[in-house]
């Protein structure tokens, strides 16, 4: 199994990584327990990254991004989508009302993470 992507919480002691079989684990680094394993995944994971809160997290995957909830011990079901191909880096702001996608090879996107948009001023081409 190959890890793809790596995040930590900035305010849960939580790491949530990703891998090329198709699943996304979420650790626990202050007591070295596994906390979340989820296999629904359909496509291979290209990244990940943590909302600030730990309540969310945000995993690229081929042909689109997935958002789901951190529910207890497991990730929410129908995780809500967008359809961005070839995502290879995404990283949360520091309040978390926004995350940046790297697609492509020169291009960067900034969504909110709440209305799921992406205005034209948030698209950064040529980087």
């Amino acid at each position: 199994m190959a890890i793809t992507g790596m995040d930590v919480c900035i305010r849960k002691q939580l790491v949530v990584t990703c891998s090329r079989d198709k699943t996304i684990i979420m650790w626990n680094y202050a007591n070295s327990t596994l906390e979340i394993v989820s296999s629904v995944l359909s496509d291979e994971t290209l990244a990940v990254a943590f909302h600030p809160s730990g309540f969310h997290v945000v995993c690229a995957l081929l042909d689109k991004i997935s958002i789901y909830n951190v529910l207890g011990q497991e990730f929410s079901s129908q995780p809500r989508t967008l359809q961005i191909k070839a995502c290879r880096e995404i990283k949360f702001s520091h309040g978390g009302h926004l995350f940046a996608c790297a697609v492509g090879n020169n291009a960067i996107w900034v969504y909110n993470f709440y209305t799921e948009d992406c205005p034209d001023y948030y698209q950064c081409k040529g980087h």
